[in-house]
């Protein structure tokens, strides 16, 4: 039951800027476990709570995913 809570209440109740736990954010691009990985590395902008929960919003994991398929620039 947590579980479709996380995945299908929790996301439309907040707003794209408001934290939720990284288990509402999964979608079919991105399960939990490279979200967490992804915020582990700073790559996503998250936070971790005291309870050890990661947190994000949904707006977080569009800008992650717009620069992960952006090539880094070519020095030279």
């Amino acid at each position: 039951m947590e579980d479709n809570l996380n995945r299908f209440i929790v996301p439309n109740i907040a707003g794209p800027a408001r934290l939720v736990p990284l288990a509402a954010l999964v979608d079919e691009d991105f399960g939990l476990a490279a979200l967490r990985q992804a915020a582990q590395r700073g790559r996503l902008k998250a936070v971790q709570g005291s309870d050890g929960i990661w947190r994000s919003s949904r707006k977080s994991v569009e800008a992650y995913r717009v620069s992960k398929h952006r090539r880094p620039a070519v020095r030279g």
